[in-house]
């Protein structure tokens, strides 16, 4: 069964003006970066609060720490209607995933992948913008720590190579002390999925 079949509302409250139900790309990608603006502006605020909590008087520190959870909790459900409106974006323009096949279909044209690599795909496109680190990858993604890091960098390559054979656009990333990560390219696209 195809992986980004329907879209469905989760519990997190949509901002005014969202509609999940849009058969239009634009307004998806328009709803992907406002989040990821507001999980970037939001990451900001707990480095700030979390490097400055040390130099608190103890009451200050509780209250602070309770200010931390609230943020915590609002990330979070941004990151929840980040990873909606991702699955939102891949269902119009085509993209679909077959675990039991482990198929991935782009207009019209497929692949088949490994275990692992279409593990790892999908674990990256279930969190989209998120970094993760080699380690994160292993634990997270496969379950299974005890493999090298190196495998993991030779699964990322080959799954960058897929996304370019099926012309994905996106790409796989990589940011130094941060890991990798899953990010949209900012291309223009027709109704019919085709780049401009």
């Amino acid at each position: 069964m195809p992986h980004f079949v329907a879209v469905h509302d989760d519990p997190s409250p949509p901002l005014e003006g969202e509609h999940i139900g849009t058969t239009y790309w634009e307004d998806a990608r328009h709803w992907m970066s406002i989040y990821a603006d507001l999980i970037e502006f939001k990451r900001g605020i707990l480095d700030r609060v979390r490097r400055d909590l040390v130099k608190l008087k103890p009451v200050a520190q509780r209250a602070a720490e309770t200010d931390l959870k609230v943020i915590e909790t609002q990330m979070e459900g941004y990151e929840r209607r980040l990873e909606l409106w991702s699955r939102r974006v891949w269902d119009l323009h085509g993209l679909w995933l077959d675990p039991g096949g482990r198929m991935i279909r782009h207009q019209g044209s497929e692949a088949k992948l490994t275990p692992r690599e279409f593990q790892l795909l999908q674990f990256l496109l279930d969190h989209p913008r998120r970094y993760f680190t080699v380690k994160q990858i292993l634990s997270q993604a496969w379950a299974e720590p005890d493999l090298f890091p190196e495998e993991v960098r030779n699964y990322i390559r080959r799954v960058r190579g897929v996304l370019v054979v099926l012309e994905i656009p996106a790409d796989i990333v990589n940011r130094p002390g941060r890991g990798y990560s899953l990010e949209f390219r900012e291309e223009k696209w027709r109704p019919d999925g085709r780049e401009q």
